[in-house]
C-alpha cells in the first residue's frame, strides 16, 4: 500500500533536498529548481504509483497544497473470478 501523500510528499522532498521539510515549506525557499522539481516528481512517482508533471511541484504554495493536488493512486486491478472447468 503507497504511503499517504502528504508522507510521500515530506519522504521525498527530504530525499531530495538533504533535510527535513515540513509540510507549510514552500519548494524554492527548500532550495528547488529545475532538477529539484524533476526529481522531487520522479520521486513522488516511484512511492506513489503515479505520474506527477513537474509544474504541478513548482505551482503550489507549499508542500501540504501538493500532496492535496495529487492524483490518487490507481487501485490495484483484482483478478477475475475463475469459474471451474468442465
Amino acid at each position: 500500500m503507497p504511503p499517504a501523500p502528504i508522507d510521500a510528499v515530506l519522504t521525498a522532498a527530504a530525499e531530495v533536498f538533504g533535510r527535513p521539510a515540513g509540510p507549510a515549506d514552500d519548494f524554492f525557499s527548500l532550495g528547488g529548481d529545475s532538477v529539484a522539481a524533476v526529481e522531487l516528481a520522479v520521486r513522488l512517482e516511484e512511492l506513489l504509483g503515479v505520474e506527477v508533471d513537474t509544474e504541478l511541484v513548482v505551482g503550489l504554495p507549499d508542500l501540504a497544497a501538493l500532496a492535496a493536488a495529487l492524483p490518487a493512486p490507481a487501485a490495484p486491478a483484482t483478478p477475475a473470478p475463475s469459474t471451474p472447468g468442465h
